[in-house]
């Protein structure tokens, strides 16, 4: 951001962006973290990126602050891609209006409109400092007051010393040439110049530092004269304001109980016939209570017999269907069928078994007239077999 803040000044946006649009200059933390009104913020964003593009020759239609985001959003990317800008980014991160994704945007905007500009960096030049460093303060000394005034009065007596006019021993004549040339004070061999620009030199290391001493009680007594006597110049007036203040008061609380007395006098048939229909209302709200807790038993009664009614439904369902399945009918006449071939199969048997075993009577009894032993029924179906 701090970047990005540094090539928008180069592009002068204070003059040609801020002003016109009536806008605050941005600081350093603005798109890197989301403001209290994230609106506005996207809106600055989007009027700050057509800027960038209208300084790098291209046309944009600026977004409205109430406009959909997302159209906005597919705007910029649009916009982004026919200037052959890649950005690497989702198009929700553009659409918070902070973040990573505003910042690459204004970054890169930034830096084509800087060249579209012909604005070169270079590198700085630092100019040697030809004067000499401030001579060394020595800032645990103690300087009080009377060091002061000791110190200038020894330059006062120094003053005083180098002023004196010479006085010479002699008796000869001062009135004479002579004697006024020898009374004249030597003529300085320093130039004024020089003088001056040596004094313009040392004067800002001639720094007498006075500590405070917040413990001496003397900062403390004049700190409480200095008080007293600044309420006691403001006590009268505050007085006097506060008399008139509470003066007023009173009158407007008279004013109000006067005001209440005469409405509660104008309004007092009112007043009871609000109190009737606030007891009536108070009834009817108990009434009302005491409907919605029948209501309540009553929807609860409803919603056990719909149960009730849903589970026979049910049953009846169960038993209408079974009766009109033809499924065990169909079994039973499969049944039947094959029971039936199954006497019919028996029923062969037992004829192939008789003939059988009248073939094997027939054997058993030999030539006609030839009694012989009948065989028993075990021999009989044993022949059969």
């Amino acid at each position: 951001m701090d970047d990005i803040l540094d090539k928008l000044k180069i592009l002068n946006y204070h003059r040609d962006f801020c002003k016109p649009m009536n806008l605050k200059p941005l600081h350093r933390f603005y798109f890197t973290v989301p403001a209290t009104n994230p609106n506005e913020q996207f809106y600055y964003f989007t009027s700050l990126f057509t800027w960038l593009v209208n300084l790098n020759g291209e046309s944009f239609e600026a977004p409205g602050q109430f406009d959909d985001p997302n159209a906005s959003v597919a705007n910029i990317a649009a916009k982004l891609k026919e200037m052959d800008i890649t950005v690497d980014l989702s198009l929700n991160k553009i659409k918070q209006g902070h973040g990573e994704g505003v910042l690459t945007v204004l970054q890169a905007l930034a830096d084509r409109a800087i060249q579209q500009s012909g604005f070169v960096f270079q590198q700085p030049i630092h100019k040697t400092d030809e004067y000499a460093e401030e001579a060394d303060v020595d800032a645990e000394a103690e300087v009080t007051a009377e060091t002061v005034e000791e110190d200038l009065a020894a330059q006062d007596d120094e003053e005083e010393m180098f002023l004196q006019p010479v006085q010479r021993t002699d008796k000869a004549d001062l009135t004479s040439p002579q004697a006024q040339i020898d009374v004249q004070p030597p003529k300085p061999k320093i130039d004024p110049a020089e003088w001056k620009l040596e004094v313009e030199r040392v004067t800002p290391m001639l720094r007498v530092q006075i500590a405070n001493d917040n413990k001496d009680w003397r900062i403390h007594v004049e700190s409480m004269k200095h008080h007293h006597s600044t309420i006691t110049s403001s006590i009268s007036e505050t007085q006097s304001q506060l008399n008139k203040l509470h003066a007023d008061i009173e009158k407007t609380l008279e004013k109000i109980s006067s005001r209440e007395k005469y409405i509660n006098t104008q309004f007092e048939s009112q007043t009871e016939e609000y109190r009737v229909l606030q007891d009536q209302l108070s009834e009817l709200k108990q009434k009302y209570g005491v409907a919605s807790s029948n209501v309540t038993e009553l929807t609860n009664e409803l919603s056990r017999i719909s149960e009730e009614l849903d589970s026979v439904k049910s049953q009846m369902d169960d038993i209408g269907s079974g009766m009109t399945d033809s499924k065990p009918l169909v079994a039973i006449k499969q049944g039947v069928a094959k029971l039936k071939a199954e006497i019919k199969q028996m029923d062969l048997r037992v004829g192939v078994i008789q003939h059988t075993l009248l073939h094997a009577k027939l054997k058993i009894k030999g030539p006609i007239g030839l009694a012989a032993e009948p065989p028993n029924m075990m021999q009989m179906f044993a022949l059969a077999i």
